[in-house]
């Protein structure tokens, strides 16, 4: 590699220790690097300035104050456009490096394939009371995030939580702006990889993933996932599990089942969700009878 963007999208959240490992590793790298920073028209003014202060102390960051939200596709895709370099490391705010080696274990990877994955880990203690649906779910999925598991479905697996990929794959493809908020640009990205032929790569180099939503703000944003899921359909396919179900039972003629499911017992599967054990089974059951609903 001979040289890297580290392009990092925040939205109400402080990076700011983030940016400061990033850079001391990447001055250990010996190689030409830029961390930029784009803030998403945040709402916690504070925060956004702490991150601008971090950025703008220190040599190789910029920092970008955006006036209006462009939402999570558009704003990867401003970043890419104001990078310099051949090899662009995206990864979200709300997370933190494991260890000082991770930026070396990407830079090594670099030439082996187009894309490479990093993956995320989460804390094995729940950090705080309210966060219970997103805690369980994703320490559950973290069974099936080691390099060897996401490596034989490599692009169903595709994550922009951390990632790398040459400058001009990513112009080519770019996300898909049309996906309107929270959820399944990914799984569209992971699919275009896919159709082109890009190579991509799997390693077992996590970000510690920390930005965890109370679980009413997580069952909100599922919803507006499926929302995404449904409008896309005939573009994402089979590359999404809700969606392979959703098909499945569209063949049967079953939706109306999941549709009075959804209008007798929602409000039963919520209270669930929201209370301080949830079952990861009604979450599944939940999404699928609220894609079944949709018009």
């Amino acid at each position: 590699m001979e040289a890297l963007s580290i392009l990092i999208p925040v939205y109400n959240w402080d990076c700011s220790q983030l940016i400061k490992d990033l850079h001391f590793q990447g001055l250990e790298s010996g190689i030409p690097f830029e961390i930029i920073i784009a803030d998403d028209c945040s709402t916690d003014r504070s925060v956004m300035e702490r991150n601008r202060k971090k950025a703008e102390c220190l040599e190789n960051c910029r920092f970008f104050a955006l006036e209006h939200n462009k939402g999570r596709a558009s704003i990867r895709n401003f970043l890419a456009d104001n990078s310099r370099y051949d090899k662009l490391l995206f990864m979200d705010c709300d997370a933190a490096v494991k260890d000082t080696q991770f930026l070396k274990r990407y830079v090594d990877a670099a030439d082996k394939a187009q894309v490479v994955c990093g993956g995320a880990i989460h804390s094995d203690e729940i950090p705080q009371k309210g966060v219970e649906l997103r805690w369980i779910y994703e320490k559950n999925a973290d069974k099936e995030r080691s390099a060897e598991f996401r490596g034989r479905n490599p692009y169903a697996r595709f994550t922009p939580f951390s990632f790398l990929i040459d400058r001009e794959v990513f112009m080519q493809i770019r996300f898909d702006e049309s996906y309107a908020g929270y959820g399944y640009e990914d799984v569209q990205f992971g699919r275009e990889l896919e159709k082109r032929g890009v190579s991509i790569l799997h390693i077992d180099n996590p970000l510690v993933h920390l930005g965890l939503e109370t679980s009413d703000v997580y069952l909100e944003k599922t919803r507006q996932a499926v929302r995404n899921a449904f409008e896309h359909k005939d573009e994402i396919g089979d590359s999404s599990k809700l969606l392979t179900h959703y098909h499945r039972v569209v063949r049967f003629r079953m939706r109306w089942i999941f549709r009075a499911i959804w209008n007798l017992s929602g409000n039963k599967m919520e209270k669930n969700l929201l209370g301080s054990n949830p079952n990861l089974r009604i979450f599944s059951l939940y999404k699928l009878c609220y894609i079944c609903s949709l018009k």
